[in-house]
């Protein structure tokens, strides 16, 4: 059985589900704690998550993963775009959005620990208007087509969606955690960019939670 150590709520953890789960390969999980990191050494060499353990394979990092159950089960449904153009079109669109996403969401860590009192709303305010500037030409791509390129969900939509997790947070990370109920309180941006966030949530639907959990 494949295993994927992970930290449920990371995006880079559910960028690998959905991987999973989009393939249908058969997996469980076993969650990690930040603050434990000897542990995730011990079983996948690497200080941090997600990773995958299939068979006698080690695989770190969440596209390096993508890119491993591609190569690897060729028989199950595909995340690489049909064409090159297409492959070299979405790199573009990743290249070109994702450093104003992290940005921004850097931005505003600082401000996650403080009170409501002691936030600087001016900088959550500036960090959530950069990042709704920053998805302008985005939020009209996707007023022409369902995925960032061709006809189905590819890798480029599970990276760059998943980096969007913050703007679209799911209920049960809300519920869970304190730095996605300030994303949710703060940077919620159905109004300003809709298609975005429909995108976003078409992506991760595909994280079903119907894994196997392992023993924690």
């Amino acid at each position: 059985m494949r295993k994927l150590l992970e930290f449920h709520r990371s995006p880079n953890s559910v960028k690998v589900r959905i991987a999973l789960e989009f393939k249908g390969l058969d997996y469980e999980t076993q969650e990690m704690f930040s603050a434990e990191r000897e542990p995730i050494v011990r079983a996948g060499g690497w200080p941090l998550v997600p990773i995958l353990l299939d068979g006698g394979v080690t695989m770190r990092d969440s596209a390096a993963i993508l890119h491993y159950l591609e190569a690897n089960y060729r028989d199950a449904p595909s995340l690489t775009p049909d064409s090159r153009d297409d492959i070299l079109a979405a790199e573009t669109v990743l290249a070109n959005v994702s450093p104003h996403i992290r940005r921004a969401q850097w931005n505003v860590q600082g401000e996650i620990p403080k009170s409501p009192e002691e936030r600087d709303a001016g900088r959550i305010a500036g960090a959530r208007g950069a990042l709704v500037e920053a998805l302008e030409r985005l939020d009209e791509r996707l007023s022409r087509r369902q995925w960032l390129v061709g006809e189905s969900m590819s890798m480029y939509d599970v990276i760059l969606a998943c980096t969007l997790i913050p703007a679209a947070p799911p209920t049960a990370f809300v519920a869970e955690s304190a730095i996605y109920r300030f994303f949710d309180e703060h940077f919620r941006i159905e109004d300003e960019r809709p298609r975005t966030i429909d995108w976003v949530r078409r992506v991760l639907a595909y994280d079903t939670g119907a894994h196997r959990l392992a023993a924690r």
